[in-house]
């Protein structure tokens, strides 16, 4: 069994790269990429704001336009790491080795300054003819007195954000008429070529072959190695940024993870205890009058989808003035912070449990009806075995038959399709039932991300889903060897 989950875990790879590559191709040759999602919605904010009429980026037609320079859109690029050609674009998605460059030739003209954040450091670039300086931009006073500069481009030099009399030449970063020295971050400037698009006056676009002088911090070959900046890949965990909430997509989804495992798991461990009691039940009082009644039951709860019955949990048991009873919380996990820190740990259990029922039982509802028949229709199947009929000859009741024999067997069709309901539960299944509650979730920023065109924010998603479906997979596996020993999934020696 060793041996076959191995197995099982390697080829885990092979599928999530399948999964990445497919979604390249995708993303690559389908209109309405990263940066023109980007690009559009600086448009849109700029004519919000009234700057200017965008209905066509750098047209050079009548009426005022706004037009996204290159600087800016190399910046975007840097951003969103779409700064590269498409071969190491998909490398990287998948795992890479490639130092990040800090800016660009074309970021930066000669005998000029930018100021920029480079992994979370604050540094200063001045470039002057083909020679780039670049210090951390910090300083402090002997007094302790800490401060960043800028550049003052009519006196050509470095001054303090705090205090304008202190002031540093820009090429050697010593203080004019003082002791302080800005450090000077050691640099390597590298001529390198990449497909660009360039935006005509027509408003078309075409490809060209663009050389620019790139500046990389300067690394021996074993610190550029060790250093876990330099590697870059979903495999290693290294996500990207979201294009619309501008935040790293692990961390969109790990805020959004505690809730979705909260409505997942209850819900599923919820549905698969209950249908499995009732399926049972059903199945050694099957004809009778309680089998009827609960067949009703189930079918009624069957055809009604579950924002249905939402909106009805909400408008009969919901707080307005004019439901029944006012039992179930209109929206969130829990009470607004200021009650919710106020409560005792009891308390805020509670009051977890409390907004949790009215989501939990419209997720369950569904799944309930069609796995309690499933488990009742297994369940008779098994009682009219051969080895069933033959220990019940022997003398064995029909409860030991059924608990000893029966059930293990009967497990088995719930064991098959407990990775994608698992899946579902975190994704597609609560997508509605997060928006009626107002639970932010997995499902509703999956769905978001699809709507707004997020490729970053889909490609985390779809990764991690992907796992978690492989991983619920080997665990079906392994629970039919649990439920049935004698299944082996290793090939017999011989």
């Amino acid at each position: 069994m060793l041996s076959y989950i191995l197995k099982r875990v390697l080829l885990m790879i092979p599928t999530g790269i399948g999964v990445i590559t497919v979604f390249f191709v995708v993303s690559e040759f389908v209109p309405g990429g990263p940066l023109d999602q980007v690009e559009t919605m600086i448009v849109e904010q700029a004519n919000r704001a009234g700057v200017g009429d965008l209905a066509a980026i750098g047209t050079g037609g009548g009426g005022s336009s706004i037009q996204i320079d290159t600087e800016m859109r190399l910046q975007i690029k840097r951003k969103l790491g779409l700064n590269h050609d498409a071969l190491q674009r998909y490398l990287r998605m998948l795992i890479w080795f490639s130092p990040d460059s800090m800016i660009s030739s074309r970021e930066v003209g000669t005998g000029e300054a930018r100021r920029l954040f480079f992994r979370d450091r604050p540094l200063l670039v001045y470039r002057l003819d083909n020679t780039y300086h670049v210090y951390d931009n910090a300083y402090q006073t002997p007094d302790g007195q800490a401060g960043q500069v800028r550049f003052d481009r009519d006196v050509g030099l470095l001054i303090s954000n705090t205090d304008e009399s202190i002031r540093f030449d820009p090429q050697t970063g010593r203080q004019v008429g003082g002791d302080l020295q800005l450090a000077l971050v050691p640099v390597a400037v590298r001529r390198e070529s990449f497909w660009e698009t360039e935006y005509l006056a027509s408003g078309d676009r075409v490809r060209v072959r663009e050389a620019r002088d790139e500046v990389y911090l300067r690394e021996s070959r074993w610190q550029a190695l060790t250093n876990g900046h330099n590697w870059h890949g979903l495999f290693l965990f290294k996500f990207p940024l979201s294009i619309t909430k501008n935040q790293k997509c692990v961390d969109l989804i790990r805020e959004r993870l505690p809730i979705s495992m909260r409505l997942g798991v209850s819900s599923f461990f919820l549905t698969y205890t209950c249908c499995i009691l009732l399926g049972v039940s059903k199945a050694v009082r099957n004809g009778s009058l309680y089998d009827s009644v609960t067949s009703v039951l189930i079918l009624v709860g069957y055809g009604i989808p579950g924002f249905v019955l939402a909106v009805f949990l909400i408008k009969a048991f919901g707080p307005s003035g004019d439901s029944w009873l006012n039992l179930i919380p209109l929206r969130g996990i829990h009470s607004s912070l200021e009650i919710y820190n106020s409560l005792s740990l009891w308390g805020k259990f509670w009051d977890n449990v409390h907004h949790m029922i009215a989501p939990v039982l419209c997720l369950t509802i569904q799944s309930f009806a069609g796995l309690t028949m499933l488990t009742k229709n297994s369940v008779l199947e098994q009682f009219h075995q051969l080895y069933a009929v033959a220990a019940r000859a022997r003398g064995l009741s029909t409860r030991k038959v059924l608990i000893k024999h029966v059930l293990r067997n009967s497990l088995i069709p719930l064991v098959t399709g407990f990775p994608a309901r698992f899946v579902m539960m975190f994704f597609a299944g609560s997508l509605l039932i997060e928006k009626i509650f107002s639970l932010d979730g997995l499902g509703l920023l999956s769905f978001t991300a699809l709507v707004e065109r997020d490729y970053p924010l889909i490609i985390s998603n779809l990764f991690i889903f992907t796992f978690i479906g492989l991983v619920c997979r080997l665990l079906s596996d392994i629970g039919y060897v649990i439920v049935d020993p004698r299944i082996s999934f290793e090939g017999k020696r011989r």
